[in-house]
């Protein structure tokens, strides 16, 4: 979410600028600690007093900028403190948060530390103003932006193009067990012209060994391995940070997540224009709802509805036509946030 905007400012600024980005957990740390467009990436310490206190004094920014749920309380104070310009990018809220509860005053105050407050959608910006908080500016979700860029500059992996001649392709994105029972069945009941392409979000060999016992009888090759020629029924992406690439050989995408309430990101596949596929505990993403809304995304409950929509896409090609002008007119319509961001922090920096 945070990288259409670090790449607009570094694009803009070059050198004059440093970026520090952090991280709290090990899994977006170890991915990105040799970004390098930043200048640093660091562990953020515990939110106690003394950290946020050092921590400021340390690295003595100009501009904070946080991400959608981040919202560190100790932190937000001292940088208000120290009167560096803090910014929310992504934010995006819900009558459930703390913020709305009758004892969640310390949390209403620490978003009163912001200096603008960048939103996702309307419904957000409402609940905000029911707490006296206008510096807002509602640019809709960054990834857009981000999604747009990636699509524009993908990597090409010639054995999935020949994989992926005379084939269906469903891409299994960033899969749990649950989505990849979904697509056995899927496979147990198509003909030889379904292909799949499997990209689970565990790729601890463990994982990927239960995967391919789960496909036994079909011809499964892992993406690793793979050479220009081989033709198995079902490709295992055991590698990290191919998928956003790999969604454009897709004719259909299940995005994991969405049977235990965690939905990862669906806008990746989308933009590609195929019809993406999901679970159906999704309440906390509203772009599943608005997907949903605007007949490129489809809540499922079990492999019956996928194959009935898979089969309605296959054999209906003046669906797949609806769904692809659908899909480019969504992008249209909320691309260009980071712009908004950008040209806020601008106004901030004095270099």
């Amino acid at each position: 979410m945070a990288r259409p905007v670090i790449d607009e400012v570094k694009e803009f600024y070059k050198k004059e600028v440093s970026i520090i980005v952090t991280f709290f957990s090990p899994s977006g740390y170890e991915l990105r600690k040799n970004y390098k467009k930043v200048d640093g990436v660091m562990y953020l310490p515990f939110d106690t007093r003394s950290n946020a206190k050092d921590f400021v004094a340390l690295l003595k920014p100009d501009i904070a900028v946080f991400v959608k749920y981040e919202f560190w309380l100790n932190l937000l104070k001292e940088l208000k403190n120290s009167e560096t310009k803090t910014l929310l990018i992504n934010g995006l809220f819900r009558r459930e948060q703390s913020f709305f509860k009758w004892w969640g005053g310390e949390f209403r105050a620490a978003l009163k530390n912001f200096d603008h407050l960048f939103l996702q959608n309307n419904r957000s910006k409402e609940l905000l103003n029911t707490l006296g908080i206008d510096r807002i500016t509602v640019t809709g979700d960054l990834r857009y932006d981000r999604v747009l860029t990636i699509s524009a500059s993908t990597n090409t992996y010639l054995e999935l193009e020949q994989f992926c001649k005379g084939k269906f392709v469903v891409i299994g994105g960033s899969t749990w067990p649950e989505e990849e029972k979904l697509l056995k069945k899927l496979m147990d009941c198509g003909d030889a012209s379904l292909g799949i392409i499997l990209a689970p979000h565990d790729i601890a060999d463990a994982h990927l060994i239960q995967i391919e016992k789960l496909f036994n009888g079909f011809n499964i090759q892992r993406f690793s391995m793979m050479k220009p020629g081989d033709d198995p029924r079902i490709v295992l992406v055991d590698t990290i940070g191919h998928l956003s690439s790999i969604y454009k050989y897709g004719n259909a995408a299940l995005v994991g997540g969405g049977f235990t309430g965690a939905l990862h990101n669906i806008l990746e596949p989308a933009v590609f224009s195929i019809p993406v596929f999901f679970g159906s505990m999704h309440s906390r993403f509203p772009e599943a709802k608005y997907f949903m809304e605007n007949g490129i995304g489809f809540g499922i409950n079990n492999s019956k509805e996928l194959s009935y929509r898979i089969n309605e896409f296959r054999n209906v090609p003046a669906k797949l036509h609806d769904l692809k002008v659908n899909a480019a007119r969504v992008f249209k319509a909320n691309s260009g946030g980071t712009h908004q961001v950008f040209y806020k922090i601008k106004g901030y920096l004095s270099v």
